[in-house]
């Protein structure tokens, strides 16, 4: 005799299949997303525009040093521009931009709006001291926008101790240079400094051309480093102001 509910089996399953079947036919709606109310959807994305390229009127050698792989840095003013080594850096500084050597030790530095100080011979500390100077270098300069501007090396003692100072100077000082050694020049876009130092003392962003002696100072003049320094100076370029 056949059970009953072996019987039954089949038909269950055959309702369940159905079942399953009738269920699939309808997919449940799939969420979209929304936007809470009062928040609005962001702005499409404007890509960044690049900075413009500086065209520099220089040849590629500058006195004497090959300056076509380097960096064109504009200043943040726009006012002018100059060239480092590729590895080398710029860091914005009160009034323009501090030079950093591949290290990032402070070499040079470029200033606006400057001041020569009150004419006062003085030391790192401020104080008074006996002085004298010798010329190590000096060539002239042609800038666009300044007239009678030389690139100025000189030995500077104070006291007992010694400085190098490089920079833009007017030609006569930089011949014959007299403490306080002062690098700045005089533009058309007023007073711009660009050099070892503004004043020069040997102290504070100074320090590291603070020497032992004249005749180490004399001895840096054959560095590969201080013909960099040279070229990067006189690689300074005033630019004519934007159109408004």
């Amino acid at each position: 005799m056949r059970s009953s509910a072996r019987v039954l089996a089949p038909i269950a399953l055959a309702v369940a299949v159905a079942a399953l079947v009738a269920c699939s036919a309808t997919p449940a709606p799939v969420p979209q997303p929304t936007i809470p109310p009062g928040i609005t959807a962001p702005p499409p994305t404007t890509p960044a525009t690049e900075a413009p390229q500086i065209e520099s009127a220089l040849p590629a050698e500058i006195a004497g040093v090959d300056t076509s792989g380097w960096q064109q840095v504009p200043v943040p003013s726009g006012a002018a521009t100059f060239r480092i080594p590729a590895d080398w850096s710029v860091a914005e500084a009160a009034g323009g931009l501090d030079v950093l050597r591949a290290d990032g030790e402070r070499q040079l530095g470029y200033a606006e709006r400057v001041s020569g100080g009150d004419g006062s011979c003085v030391d790192g500390s401020g104080t008074p001291v006996a002085w004298r100077t010798a010329v190590l270098d000096r060539q002239d300069v042609a800038l666009d926008g300044a007239t009678g501007v030389a690139f100025g090396a000189a030995a500077l003692q104070l006291g007992e101790q010694w400085v190098v100072s490089v920079g833009l100077r007017p030609a006569a000082d930089a011949q014959t240079p007299r403490c306080p050694i002062v690098n700045i020049i005089e533009t058309t876009a007023g007073l711009i400094s660009f050099g070892s130092e503004v004043i020069v003392t040997g102290s504070g962003p100074g320090a590291p051309w603070a020497v032992e002696s004249a005749a180490a100072a004399e001895q840096y003049l054959a560095s590969e480093e201080y013909a960099t320094i040279r070229a990067i100076l006189m690689s300074l370029e005033l630019l004519e102001p934007s159109a408004p």
